[in-house]
């Protein structure tokens, strides 16, 4: 079971030395590709500007994030900030009762603060990318609010999108689509979900559609709640219609369309083309193989890591 931490604005906050900032880099780096927040200061630079530094360092490495990283040298124990980042670090420890700092040492250096019985990790041993999965694991499985991930290369497969270019047009599209569904209510984000991961893909590119019987049944709604949920949505960029086979409209189907209506991505041929087939294809991969109270959660928070080989591995 996947469990959410929304209580944090970051997963982990790196405290180091300028002089290991080669070593750090490769670290944030590989936190970031993997859909971990990470406060790290390259990343941080237009918020940091203007701001109290030492006011605003003590909240970030006292209260915002689930793990304080500590990556200690020679030249950490000597630096005015790490060690007003590093005793930050430590009352927070010492009032949550509970592991917070992980330190990762470069040499034998005494930390003040820092007992010998600590574990931790050698950085001399240890490649920056394994230290971030190492992290990772670290973190568990978790929900990520509002979350795309950086690479959505399962996304590009599913699509069998191989050329860079096309790459480029769909991922604003699939962007939008997010930005879509954050403007819905729940119920109509959960619709939504219903129908573009149930559908029919017969008439892909142009629609996704599914018994309007069928679609009752997994809602648990009346057909005319549906009709009129998805009514209500036009100004997003939906398009529907129910067709009747017959007059008993006892096999009536529900088709639907999405429109990228964004100014940047609306405008070439491939988005325009295929914006429905992204739109199914993205919320399909984030939530279609979950079960679905899990489904429901993930649709919750907008989290989708199922789009990325490397953010998916956190999940398992």
């Amino acid at each position: 079971m996947t469990s959410q931490r929304g209580e944090h604005d970051y997963d982990v906050c790196l405290s180091f030395a300028g002089e290991q900032r080669y070593y750090v880099d490769r670290v944030a780096a590989s936190l970031k590709q993997a859909g971990i927040r990470v406060f790290y200061d390259d990343y941080e630079k237009v918020a940091l500007w203007g701001k109290d530094l030492y006011e605003h360092l003590d909240y970030i490495y006292g209260k915002s994030a689930e793990y304080c990283i500590l990556f200690a040298s020679e030249e950490y124990a000597k630096k005015v900030w790490t060690n007003h980042e590093r005793r930050s670090a430590q009352a927070r420890a010492l009032m949550s009762y509970a592991e917070y700092v992980l330190p990762v040492r470069f040499d034998t250096t005494e930390i003040p603060g820092l007992r010998a019985t600590i574990g931790y990790l050698d950085a001399q041993s240890i490649e920056p990318e394994s230290l971030a999965q190492l992290i990772s694991e670290k973190l568990g499985p978790r929900l990520r609010k509002n979350f795309f991930p950086p690479n959505p290369d399962l996304l590009f497969e599913a699509l069998s999108i191989t050329e860079e270019q096309d790459r480029e047009e769909a991922l604003p599209v699939a962007r939008s689509f997010m930005g879509v569904l954050q403007r819905m209510t729940l119920e109509e984000r959960k619709l939504v979900a219903c129908l573009f991961c149930s559908y029919c893909p017969s008439e892909l590119p142009e629609n996704v559609h599914q018994s309007l019987d069928l679609i009752r049944r997994l809602m648990g709604w009346p057909p005319q709640q549906i009709v009129d949920t998805l009514h209500g949505i036009r100004s997003l960029g939906f398009v529907h219609e129910v067709r009747h086979k017959d007059e008993s409209h006892d096999d009536s189907v529900l088709v639907c369309q999405w429109n990228d209506m964004s100014v940047d991505s609306g405008l070439t041929d491939f988005a325009m083309i295929n914006s429905t087939w992204i739109a199914a294809e993205t919320m399909g991969l984030a939530v279609g193989h979950y079960c679905e109270d899990c489904a429901i959660k993930f649709i919750e928070v907008l989290d989708f890591s199922g789009l990325s080989s490397a953010t998916m591995e956190t999940h398992e």
